[in-house]
């Protein structure tokens, strides 16, 4: 692997302008993504450490007190999300990163929190219950995605993400779609919603992330590696999350972790070497270990 590009990392591990600056004198020829945890005061402090080294942006960057939902039927949670994805897209021209990354939508017309914590409440109203698989951490049915209320959604997101894509044409920023979790609330999750997706517009670009993929793989059933294959086919894949999860069918657990990219088990050599042929970008979206991981 030594013949792989000089490293991105997400600055979603780092907290501090110090963390930053000695993981940039340990790895000078890093280049990162900006994480929607970054507010806008962070990310002026660290905008000298990182200026010409920034290839993406995750949204909402500058953080915002919402996740864009574009799932939604709702006139004023669609015109909050488009006024926040603005202004993520001005920060994206503005450190010259081409890539904002962004999640879907959400399989329901409500604003979305992004403090984890009040997501988790909303995750609990009744109207999820019958949809729920596996109850700690919300893990949705394998049927979830057949549902009536879940393709509405989905098709409402499709109709304005292709707005979004033109709205991001004009900051000269390409639009990568994100494959979420299984869990409820959330939408494409599976491979062939990833394909279907990019059917909607030539100009819709992916986010592959492969530890999403990897628990997705446990709840469907259906092959890992074929799956990063089947989504890498469309050509649309420009950037990639690398992370892993303790996620085992077998025990029952189903776990976002974000941990280093060789723990668990995970297939980290033969995905590197998958993601690597067809030329995306590597991000590590890892929470811990930076340099290990680097």
């Amino acid at each position: 692997m030594s013949d792989l590009p000089a490293p991105i990392i997400s600055l979603v591990g780092f907290t501090s302008k110090e963390e930053i600056a000695t993981y940039v004198e340990q790895v000078p020829q890093a280049r990162f993504e900006l994480a929607y945890t970054m507010s806008a005061s962070f990310l002026q402090e660290v905008a000298p450490l990182i200026e010409g080294k920034v290839v993406s942006a995750h949204a909402c960057c500058p953080s915002e007190p919402i996740f864009p939902n574009f799932a939604s039927h709702d006139e004023a949670v669609l015109t909050e999300s488009f006024e926040a994805v603005k202004r993520t897209l001005a920060n994206t021209q503005a450190f010259g990163a081409d890539i904002m990354v962004l999640h879907p939508g959400y399989v329901t017309d409500f604003s979305i929190p992004a403090k984890n914590g009040e997501r988790q409440r909303l995750l609990a109203d009744p109207s999820f219950e019958p949809y729920i698989g596996i109850t700690e951490g919300a893990i949705c049915r394998s049927d979830y995605i057949d549902s009536e209320v879940y393709q509405r959604h989905s098709a409402q997101a499709t109709t304005q993400l292709v707005k979004v894509v033109a709205l991001a044409a004009q900051y000269g920023v390409r639009l990568a779609v994100e494959n979420l979790n299984p869990r409820v609330a959330y939408l494409f999750q599976t491979p062939q919603e990833m394909v279907t997706l990019t059917q909607a517009s030539e100009q819709i670009y992916l986010c592959l992330d492969v530890g999403h993929l990897f628990i997705a793989s446990a709840v469907y059933g259906f092959d890992y590696l074929e799956a990063v294959k089947e989504i890498l086919a469309t050509g649309r894949v420009v950037n990639c999350h690398l992370h892993t999860n303790a996620t085992s069918k077998k025990d029952g657990r189903y776990s976002d972790d974000h941990h280093s990219i060789d723990r668990h088990g995970f297939p980290i050599d033969e995905t590197i070497c998958l993601l690597a042929e067809a030329g995306a970008n590597l991000v590590l979206e890892t929470i811990e270990e930076p340099l290990y991981n680097t």
